[in-house]
């Protein structure tokens, strides 16, 4: 995504840097719209031929850094090839051996020399000459070219210019207004060093530039320029950052919003939800163990950040069920300098139910003081230990839920009411409501499955299914007043179903023995 160093387009003022923006209602548009018709006249060509015809609007007075850096974008999207026969550096290297055999090369002999290849390669001496140097750079073929609108290669060549600047930043902070669980999982994914800051306006992360490190620049320079499209992926940002001048000799401030470049950088649309792999073995038998199992839990694979300190910590799962939480760390084989800061991370941890799996031939005693359960593993996190911690904890909450509703503060309203919106209304899990109303009984209601139905209700829906016997029909009346178990209430009401196979239209309903 980044483009060269030498294309960077950048004015200087007052201590600050401000990257020169391409516009998309001047000539810079049309700029676009020229280069993009030279690729797309360019198919078949050599990349040679292209890049004179590209310099002609350096020629005409273009900034040659916008033109080369549109261009160098474009570039990424085309299929470049070799027009030859046979691979061209089998071809040089047969020659050279070939050639090597020869203490004096003449005009004959090299002639000689290209004849005896051919004849190898089972090609002409002018299709070998030609071949020998066509995989360079500038011989190779245009193949294939993906087109680009105008407006949305300059929205992407500014984007790019911004990743460029942030390649020579010494630190980076952000802030915005959503996309949270996205950007630090790139964080975490990108191996970035970051600490964050709960401000007025929220949370504001501060991140290591390229510049600050000694070691892996381009590599990291290049993990923070991908955060940055996770970034501007916000519907509402801003970043600052202190960038390091040509010379080494002196740091500008370079900052930037999203309202200052709204419609001028690429709109960036990233989901990385849905086809993540997993980061280890570990997880992922772990993940397919606990699915098998039919215990009420959902399981989310890296869930929303943490705030742990000045720190987010992303587990790497998390349990729910109802309104219960609970998350789960796996501590695999990791550098000591980061155990410790994991460790720390956790330390840190407030009011967060964690369970934290830790190998034990690589971990196990730095995690020995954790409030949090540990649970230790060889090769496989055991899924005994964290069902019992989660049953454990379903126990705890229902007992007390249970306390906090007395029946009587119960009121029931409308002739249907569900279980469910009984648990919503009063906070608690359906579980507990269940247990709370298992020996309650509310006037002018008969509880039916997990549903109240008022009597008055019930005898309605009793009168209208007294005229009528067919199956299909007598499921229509009950599913229209919006009952949940059709079944419960015909099983209610004395009928018993009279099946033929499983076909609704031949089957009836009638009364059973002593109803009537």
């Amino acid at each position: 995504m980044m483009l060269p160093s030498e294309l960077l387009r950048i004015r200087v003022r007052q201590g600050k840097v401000y990257p020169f923006y391409a516009r998309i209602d001047t000539n810079d548009l049309r700029l676009a719209e020229q280069v993009i018709e030279t690729f797309r006249q360019s198919l078949g060509r050599k990349k040679g031929e292209l890049r004179e015809k590209l310099k002609a609007f350096e020629d005409r007075g273009f900034d040659y850094r916008l033109v080369r850096g549109l261009s160098t974008l474009l570039e990424r999207r085309c299929v470049f090839g070799a027009d030859s026969p046979v691979n061209p550096r089998e071809a040089r290297t047969m020659v050279f051996e070939e050639a090597s055999r020869v203490k004096a090369v003449s005009v004959e002999q090299r002639e000689k020399v290209l004849q005896n290849v051919a004849m190898k390669l089972n090609i002409t001496p002018e299709a070998l000459e030609r071949t020998l140097y066509c995989d360079v750079d500038e011989e190779l073929i245009v193949r294939e070219f993906e087109p680009i609108e105008a407006d949305e290669l300059i929205k992407h060549y500014n984007l790019s210019l911004t990743q460029t600047l942030l390649f020579k930043s010494l630190r980076m902070e952000f802030t915005c207004s959503g996309n949270w669980q996205n950007i630090f999982r790139s964080i975490k994914r990108l191996g970035l060093m970051y600490s964050i800051e709960r401000r007025d306006q929220g949370n504001t992360v501060s991140v290591d530039g390229p510049l600050s490190l000694f070691k892996m620049m381009d590599r990291y320079g290049t993990s923070l320029a991908k955060l940055l499209l996770q970034i501007v992926a916000s519907k509402t940002w801003k970043i600052k950052a202190d960038v390091l001048g040509r010379n080494k000799d002196r740091v500008y401030l370079f900052e930037l919003g999203s309202d200052q470049v709204k419609g001028l950088m690429e709109d960036v649309s990233i989901e990385e939800t849905s086809k993540r792999s997993y980061d280890s073995s570990v997880e992922e038998h772990f993940a397919r163990s606990f699915m098998s199992y039919d215990s009420g839990w959902k399981l989310e694979r890296e869930p929303e950040p943490l705030v742990a300190g000045n720190y987010v910590l992303i587990p790497d799962f998390k349990f729910t069920k109802d309104n219960l939480e609970v998350y789960l760390e796996i501590v695999g084989f990791w550098t000591q300098d980061y155990l410790e800061r994991k460790v720390s991370k956790l330390e840190s941890l407030t009011g967060v139910d964690m369970i934290v799996a830790v190998n034990e031939n690589y971990a196990g005693s730095k995690f020995g003081k954790l409030k949090a359960q540990v649970i230790y593993y060889s090769d496989r996190v055991p899924i005994k230990p964290i069902l019992g911690h989660l049953r454990k904890r379903e126990d705890v909450i229902r007992q007390g839920e249970a306390k906090t509703i007395v029946p009587t503060m119960i009121r029931l309203e409308g002739d249907i009411v569900n279980i469910e919106d009984i648990a919503r209304n009063h906070s608690v899990s359906v579980e507990s409501a269940k247990k709370i109303l298992q020996t309650v009984e509310f006037e002018g209601y008969r509880r039916i499955g997990d549903s109240y139905v008022s009597i008055s209700k019930l005898e309605e829906i009793g009168d209208r299914l007294s005229s009528t016997e067919r199956l299909s029909d007598v499921l229509a009346v009950i599913e229209a007043y919006n009952i949940r178990d059709p079944y419960q209430i015909i099983e209610a009401l004395g009928y018993t179903i009279e099946w033929n196979g499983l076909d609704l239209e031949r089957s009836k309903i009638a009364k059973k023995r002593g109803h009537f």
